[in-house]
């Protein structure tokens, strides 16, 4: 089964700061317009897709590992995550969890993103977290360095499945 791929982190480098260890977090939530089990179904289905949305090229896809390529100012990085099966899955709820195996970019230490999915009424409410630690940048350059991922994320949702709050 294939899940998620998310080359989240690696956009964190292109935020240049100080020269300082951090761990940074950022979390966006929002609705789309299907079912939980529908949306979990793509999501399975569509990692490739996933992680072009957060800026990756995706060179590899071998079971449950991807191998990404980032670019960014600080230069060009191969990433490979590892997406461990269902955390949990109810009737009204599925998680997935993507995890850096390997990176040649010394600086980032670990990297960790987690998807949760939940009925809500006739759709679905998607929490998408992404947690990284880089050893050269600050606790808030990472977490800005993540958020157009997470935004490139939620706009192919968005796009896929339809959203309540956009007329």
């Amino acid at each position: 089964m294939k899940f998620q791929s998310l080359g989240l982190v690696s956009v964190v480098l292109l935020v240049p700061t100080l020269v300082e260890a951090g761990t940074g977090r950022q979390t966006t939530t929002f609705l789309v317009e299907a079912n939980e089990r529908a949306v979990c179904q793509w999501i399975e289905q569509n990692a490739t897709a996933l992680d072009e949305s957060s800026g990756a090229e995706v060179l590899s896809l071998d079971g449950r590992q991807t191998k990404l390529r980032k670019q960014t100012k600080e230069g060009t990085f191969t990433l490979v995550f590892d997406h461990e099966p269902e955390q949990s899955r109810t009737n009204r709820q599925c998680q997935f969890r993507t995890v850096l195996l390997k990176s040649d970019n010394p600086t980032l230490v670990s990297q960790e993103t987690n998807i949760r999915v939940e009925q809500e009424g006739s759709g679905s409410r998607v929490t998408i977290t992404a947690v990284a630690t880089v050893s050269t940048h600050s606790a808030m350059s990472i977490a800005l360095g993540i958020r157009p991922s997470l935004r490139g994320m939620r706009k192919l949702f968005e796009n896929h499945f339809g959203s309540p709050n956009k007329e």
